[in-house]
């Protein structure tokens, strides 16, 4: 293969991994610290705090805690749930980039299937928010203008990981080892010559 062409394949899989591992840790914290971490278990004891208020002692400030208003369906994009996905992700950025520096067709699988693991937690979120009748704006496969986003970023990044896996099996990188060649030099040995005259002699 051209060595451009090549350059340019593997440089596709650098920024790949480069923006996965950046990604991961700017997203992660902001998501982390713009939500609560332990959900749902807080307002799981909360709903039994206002069900109780509500019933056995009303108390004003239990009945105000706007616990009807939460976003339970946004569990992708919750505290724990994006740290541990952060996490996830971080780990196969930093595969993904052993893999395209060291030319590993096996260290592109992890990217790929956190990527199709993610995608199906975006679905059941829409599933969810369609079930509640939420707006169409705020899903990702219903809008249009984002579905398409994530169409066109779904194939090119698996197309860029054909062409990396392609190009790890049929063009593997050169390997440098300690074979050597030895190379005749036109110079004939004079004790092989004089060898090669005696078995002659004899045989005649």
């Amino acid at each position: 293969m051209e060595r451009y062409l090549r350059f340019y394949i593997k440089f596709q899989g650098y920024m790949i991994g480069g923006f996965t591992l950046l990604l991961s840790i700017l997203m992660t914290l902001v998501i982390f610290e713009s939500n609560d971490p332990y959900y749902p278990m807080e307002f799981c004891k909360l709903h039994r705090l206002q069900c109780y208020a509500s019933f056995a002692h009303p108390n004003p400030y239990l009945l105000s805690l706007p616990f009807n208003g939460r976003i339970d369906y946004n569990y992708r994009f919750m505290g724990t749930t994006a740290l541990v996905l952060g996490i996830f992700w971080f780990i196969a950025g930093v595969t993904f980039m052993y893999g395209v520096h060291y030319e590993i067709k096996q260290c592109l699988l992890p990217f790929a299937l956190l990527y199709l693991v993610d995608l199906a937690l975006l679905a059941i979120r829409d599933i969810v928010m369609i079930w509640h009748d939420r707006r169409w704006y705020t899903m990702v496969f219903v809008n249009i203008p984002t579905l398409l986003a994530v169409l066109y970023i779904t194939c090119y990044l698996f197309m860029t990981l054909v062409a990396l896996g392609r190009l790890f099996s049929t063009d593997p990188k050169p390997q440098t080892g300690d074979n050597f060649v030895r190379f005749s030099n036109g110079i004939a040995n004079p004790v092989a010559l004089a060898e090669e005259e005696e078995a002659a002699l004899v045989a005649e």
